[in-house]
């Protein structure tokens, strides 16, 4: 089981990558400011998961990329 800290934790190091598209890394970065400002987690973690859900469908999104993101999906579907 995760915990959003987790969650946002594993978003700053897919980030800090270098080969990662910069609408990706902008993108996490909002996620990571709202797991910050707080809230229902429940809530929160449905809309990062729409979020996610939205990156991932890009189709020029690198396939190591979109692991990761699976990735912090199943992370957020499995929150404690």
């Amino acid at each position: 089981m995760a915990t959003l800290n987790e969650v946002s934790e594993a978003m700053r190091m897919l980030i800090n990558e270098q080969d990662i598209p910069r609408n990706v890394r902008d993108k996490m970065q909002q996620m990571i400011a709202e797991i910050k400002a707080g809230g229902d987690q429940r809530i929160l973690a449905d809309k990062l998961l729409m979020q996610l859900e939205d990156l991932q469908s890009d189709i020029n999104l690198p396939s190591y990329v979109r692991t990761h993101i699976w990735s912090l999906s199943s992370m957020l579907e499995n929150l404690e």
